[in-house]
């Protein structure tokens, strides 16, 4: 009789010991996913069917969710998650009272886990929250090209060109609207990022007796509320060469206007980067020239796109957008921006890139005509 008891009991005990190893197993994989998504863009596209293909007890659909926001999925990946298995089983009435039983002792088992603070790394846990890449990116990566996340924007960074592909950011009304002493003082040099190889990139000595002077894709005005937010938009990353003139005039204002429309509608999503257009040399021949600087050889853009991303009140899956395409030379300071409105499907077309579709403003409320895509060649 003894015998069959610590059989029993043996049995018991190995079972138990096997099922918790196994959720805490579990649990340790889904945080160290979240770790590798904030670096690795591709993990994050992937990662409901990864937590789909790791759940062996059930995972719930607001904890495999690494977005704060709605039901509805969005254009980066399905935010609604995925439904629990062995909810979908007790809906049904083929479920044993044997089965009823498991799958209450899983549930249970599950929860008390997730309860517990588990490490995940020599720091004791993640280093960052992913949520702050579904938010910036709640309309979609434009690209795929070695992406780099930061605390305000994430980029996808051109190794040939030592220039940023794209820049993304989600400028909010609030940090628009306050200010930290610390960002008074700016930087008097750019910041090198280590995350970039010293070949790759470039340096100040790049832009020294240029025709060209840095230029911010992610402005760091946006971001006067948070000083290391601030010093972000100041990374080489950030920074591209721009005509003086341009700068100070056109690409303020057009800055400025980001920030305006950040204020009026609470928060405004945006996509900076370059433009290399083609120039007809010929009547049926067209080439590419732009020039390049400094012994990194940076390549200096012929234009720049800005394109503006806002949810419409009245229609929350369909976003405004505008798009805007200035060239990089000086121009009239005086000139209207809407003048530089573009079509966003004629900025993918020539950037290479695919963002999200929305109800475009220059067909909503354009009071001029849009210049073509080539009126502002160098």
């Amino acid at each position: 009789m003894l015998t069959y008891v610590a059989v029993a009991l043996c049995a018991v005990t190995g079972a138990s010991c096997f099922i918790i190893g196994a959720l805490v197993q579990q649990h340790l994989s889904f945080r160290q996913i979240k770790s590798v998504m904030l670096t690795d863009p591709y993990v994050y596209q992937c990662r409901q069917p990864i937590y789909r293909a790791l759940a062996m007890f059930g995972r719930s659909s607001k904890k495999s969710s690494t977005s704060s926001e709605s039901s509805k999925p969005t254009s980066i990946g399905d935010e609604s998650g995925t439904t629990n298995r062995y909810s979908e089983r007790q809906d049904s009435g083929s479920v044993s009272i044997f089965e009823h039983f498991v799958l209450w002792g899983r549930r249970k088992a599950h929860n008390a886990i997730s309860k517990m603070r588990l490490s995940v790394g020599p720091d004791g846990c993640p280093h960052e929250s992913i949520e702050h890449v579904a938010d910036i990116m709640k309309y979609g990566f434009p690209g795929m090209d070695e992406i780099h996340v930061y605390k305000s924007f994430v980029l996808s960074y051109d190794r040939r060109n030592r220039i940023a592909h794209w820049v993304c950011e989600h400028v909010k009304s609030d940090c628009v609207q306050e200010r930290d002493e610390k960002t008074l003082n700016k930087p008097s040099a750019y910041i090198t990022d280590n995350t970039i190889p010293t070949i790759f990139s470039a340096n100040m000595r790049d832009f020294k007796n240029s025709d060209w002077v840095g230029g911010h894709l992610a402005s760091p005005q946006n971001y006067k509320c948070d000083a290391l937010k601030f010093l972000e938009a100041y990374k080489f990353t950030n920074i591209v060469p721009i005509n003086r003139g341009l700068k100070n005039h056109i690409w303020y204002r057009l800055e400025s206007y980001v920030r305006d429309k950040a204020i009026e509608f609470d928060s405004v999503y945006v996509y900076t980067g370059p433009l290399f257009m083609p120039q007809r040399i010929t009547f049926r021949n067209w080439s590419v020239r732009y020039h390049v600087m400094g012994m990194n050889t940076v390549a200096v853009p012929t234009h720049f796109f800005k394109i503006i991303v806002r949810e419409d009140e009245f229609n929350r899956d369909l976003p405004i957008m505008e798009g805007y395409v200035v060239p990089n030379a000086y121009v009239d300071k005086d000139m209207d921006l809407r003048s530089f409105l573009a079509d966003v499907r004629d900025i993918e077309h020539f950037a290479g890139l695919k963002f999200c579709d929305g109800q475009q403003r220059d067909q909503l409320e354009l009071p001029v005509k849009p210049p073509s895509m080539t009126d502002f060649q160098n």
